[in-house]
């Protein structure tokens, strides 16, 4: 019955985050239409914070730095840094990081919409008595909208799937299946 409960107060709290989320984008949103974007055919830095789900709930942060390529293409890499949440029931939270590449195709002349993709590999390293868990290979895909909130910053809010691989060792047992995830990501782009 206690495991139902703590279950049932996590919901409860990402329901209202995820509402507060939902009324902060809403707004930026609304009063970012006319403006232009600055960050056309110009070098970025992106500091985003993200939610992800695959075996259990992971929230993290990642910078990311892009060259301007063309003008509706950008490609660069970035660190990911993240804490998994595993079992809720058990408290059992482990850290988890990334470095990978990154590049995103954008849609239209104002680079508002856009297609985003990461590929690199885990920083990961656990011992679980019998099991040891190494990171393998990361990578995700993204849909992207760029609110402009001024001269100098833009506000990306981006969708993404993907897939972190880890490699297991095993003494005894059943070896644990990978998962993909599913995700969502709030950044500021300078």
């Amino acid at each position: 019955m206690n495991e139902i409960l703590v279950i049932v107060s996590k919901f409860i709290k990402m329901k209202n985050i995820y509402i507060s989320i939902f009324y902060l984008l809403f707004t930026v949103i609304a009063f970012s239409q006319k403006k232009s974007n600055p960050k056309i055919n110009k070098n970025e830095l992106e500091i985003s914070s993200f939610i992800m789900a695959d075996n259990g709930l992971a929230y993290g942060g990642e910078i990311v730095y892009r060259l301007s390529v063309t003008k509706k293409l950008k490609i660069g890499g970035g660190l990911l840094y993240g804490v998994n949440d595993v079992d809720p029931v058990s408290s059992d939270i482990f850290g988890y990081g990334a470095v990978f590449a990154d590049a995103i195709q954008f849609l239209g002349r104002r680079q508002k919409w856009g297609f985003g993709g990461q590929i690199g590999h885990g920083i990961y390293n656990r011992d679980y008595g019998s099991l040891k868990q190494k990171a393998g290979i990361y990578y995700s895909i993204s849909s992207n909208y760029r609110a402009i909130v001024s001269g100098k910053l833009l506000l990306n809010i981006s969708l993404f799937l993907g897939y972190r691989n880890f490699h297991y060792k095993e003494t005894q047992g059943l070896q644990p299946e990978n998962s993909g995830l599913v995700g969502f990501r709030l950044g500021i782009v300078f």
